[in-house]
């Protein structure tokens, strides 16, 4: 396995939100067992059991983290059920949560990806809750592994991770179709489309059928069309996006996640 990162590091992704006391529930059993770890928030606003929307959210920011790094993701409207409590490695870097699809995008684009179950002394010995498992599981066994330095600590046995068919992008070709895998809090509409290595226009339209929305052209950035006109533009993200300049696309044409984009006439 990789080694875990220099200094104790470790993120947490929740749809917990901050209005109560889940998340910081979570960062005080992590802190009583590792007092010396680096705590790091990736966002704890996921919509409330939207695993996609959690799985998109490791993928923008976990390349930006250095090797080793602990990631804890708490999606889990499962939570108490049949679904697997797993440590997951891919490639660099480490990831505790359900076994639900929530690292879906993370397992889909790692060329390296093991899996365990959590073992048995993964929990809080104290405090053991059927409805919590992000303070009394997730969160303690990350605490064990950065505390002690040992992944195997908390690994049981290996198995193969949930990835879902969601997590899949496509190539602008004709004929190609996908769907809208996001949208985020400015209404930009992310499809699952990219441009292969240097290409620079479409070659193809790009529309999505329901909204009867056709795009031709590809812009370098919002400034090039006029306010409330909308646009397509490759994304920080890598994929094609929907935008509106100075509005939200998803609003002002009706797109929802999951709507078909294809590729041609």
């Amino acid at each position: 396995m990789n080694a875990l990162a220099p200094e104790p590091l470790v993120t947490l992704t929740s749809d917990f939100g901050t209005g109560d006391g889940y998340a910081g529930a979570m960062k005080g059993v992590i802190r009583s067992v590792a007092p010396h770890v680096r705590l790091e928030d990736i966002t704890h606003e996921i919509p409330a059991g939207d695993i996609r929307a959690g799985s998109w959210a490791l993928r923008t920011a976990v390349p930006f983290f250095p090797r080793g790094t602990v990631h804890v993701a708490v999606i889990d409207p499962g939570v108490g059920t049949e679904r697997n409590a797993i440590v997951l490695q891919a490639d660099s870097q480490y990831f505790i949560g359900p076994d639900n699809g929530v690292f879906s995008w993370i397992i889909r684009e790692a060329s390296d990806v093991r899996a365990w179950k959590l073992s048995d002394n993964s929990w809080h010995p104290e405090q053991v809750s059927h409805t919590f498992h992000g303070r009394d599981l997730f969160a303690h066994a990350a605490a064990l592994m950065v505390q002690e330095g040992e992944v195997d600590l908390v690994c049981g046995e290996e198995i193969l991770p949930c990835c879902c068919e969601w997590s899949t992008s496509f190539p602008v070709q004709e004929g190609a179709n996908g769907e809208v895998l996001h949208i985020d809090r400015f209404g930009n509409v992310v499809t699952n489309f990219y441009l292969g290595e240097g290409e620079v226009a479409l070659g193809f339209p790009l529309q999505l059928p329901l909204r009867k929305l056709i795009f031709e052209n590809l812009n370098k950035t919002y400034g090039e069309v006029g306010e409330g006109e909308p646009l397509l533009l490759v994304g920080s993200h890598g994929f094609l996006e929907i935008a509106v300049r100075e509005g939200s696309a998803s609003k002002q044409f009706s797109i929802e996640v999951g709507d078909r984009v294809s590729v041609g006439v």
